[in-house]
């Protein structure tokens, strides 16, 4: 009697695990589960600008007003440097800098060559052309 109880009891264990078991690994269907499976925007942020739509992006932050601006407040500390124009064609950036009188015409290469360094590495996506005028 005991080892039909067992036998009965360890019979009725390997049904359940094996019905457990086939309801886990449903084939897929639809019905099975409410839940599916997302992926993230392809947006650099894993999907985050769909739900922050205020973070920038590269159409918000680059204007060339923008980079206008900080190309003169980058370019205004140089020991020379008077002022500034800039202006864009493509990827070409064309800046006018504005000498401080009494500067040593012999100085004014020097002070260009200073002004598109610092432009070449603080903006390496626009190709720069530096000029002078007093």
């Amino acid at each position: 009697m005991h080892k039909n109880k067992r036998l009965w009891a360890g019979l009725t264990a390997c049904s359940l695990a094996v019905a457990l078991f086939q309801a886990g690994c449903a084939s897929g269907n639809s019905n099975s589960s409410s839940i599916k499976s997302q992926s993230y925007a392809n947006d650099g942020y894993l999907g985050t600008t769909n739900a922050n739509p205020h973070i920038p992006g590269r159409h918000m932050a680059l204007s060339y007003k923008n980079d206008a601006a900080l190309i003169q407040e980058q370019i205004k500390n140089v020991r020379g440097v008077r002022g500034s124009r800039v202006n864009f064609n493509g990827t070409d950036a064309y800046v006018t800098i504005l000498l401080t009188p009494g500067l040593n015409p012999t100085e004014t290469p020097t002070v260009e060559r200073q002004v598109a360094s610092v432009l070449r590495f603080n903006f390496p996506r626009y190709t720069i052309h530096v000029s002078s005028s007093k």
